[in-house]
């Protein structure tokens, strides 16, 4: 019986932030995306306090360091920065709908995607809440979070 020999490229062993193409790929792709988040209807009310270019460096440095990439994110992690939140399931899945969009129009590679996204999606479990009581702020006088899905007009 022959052994099982797999043969993996170079490209296998490389950390899925060099994969993508590094540095310039996640700006593309974070670009384009909160492009998308800013402009819908019930998103964007969740980002009303925070510039679109801010966000855009925070997730790409974010995304970039758990993608293998360089260490710069110095930010809040998922959990903590959002438990003020009320994320509904729809909600996170129109985000990562959004996400998916703008992934296919930078060109990022169906196999590159789901990895992309199997990150992206890990912290869900976490994020989403079936209630605001699951809700909390993040310092004393922080309100928590609470935006209805604009009615459909």
């Amino acid at each position: 019986m022959m052994p099982d020999v797999t043969v993996r490229s170079h490209a296998e062993d490389m950390p899925l932030y060099d994969q993508l193409g590094g540095l310039s790929v996640l700006q593309r792709v974070h670009k384009i995306f909160y492009d998308k988040v800013y402009r819908d209807p019930w998103l964007k009310l969740f980002f009303a306090d925070v510039t679109q270019t801010l966000i855009e460096a925070q997730q790409t440095d974010f995304m970039a360091q758990a993608m293998g990439g360089p260490s710069r994110y110095c930010g809040r992690l998922p959990i903590p920065a959002h438990r003020h939140m009320f994320i509904t399931e729809e909600l996170f899945e129109l985000r990562t709908r959004l996400l998916e969009e703008s992934l296919v129009e930078v060109g990022v590679p169906a196999w590159l995607q789901a990895r992309w996204l199997k990150i992206d999606g890990a912290f869900k479990g976490r994020l989403v809440k079936q209630s605001v009581s699951e809700c909390q702020g993040r310092y004393k006088t922080e309100p928590i979070m609470v935006i209805p899905k604009p009615s459909a007009r």
